[in-house]
């Protein structure tokens, strides 16, 4: 998985994005990440493997968040759909 700075640059070099929206996807993929640590700790309180199945429910629910997030910034751009 790229770190944040990386993403940054990626999105910067591909000249799609505006820099605020750049910034908030940047945001929205660091509190995503923040709420898995969140998960992985509260999976291991409750007696469950860090990184197990419950685990990865819980974060694929969350993500499904993010990607609305995601895709209300891209609706914002006109992108070739093919």
């Amino acid at each position: 998985m790229p770190t944040i700075e990386e993403m940054r640059q990626s999105m910067t070099q591909a000249g799609v994005y505006s820099k605020a929206d750049i910034d908030k996807i940047c945001e929205l993929e660091k509190q995503y990440r923040e709420e898995c640590k969140e998960i992985a700790e509260q999976c291991e309180a409750e007696g469950y493997p860090a990184n197990g199945s419950n685990y990865e429910l819980r974060c694929a629910e969350v993500r499904k968040y993010y990607d609305h997030e995601f895709e209300l910034i891209d609706s914002k751009y006109d992108f070739d759909e093919e």
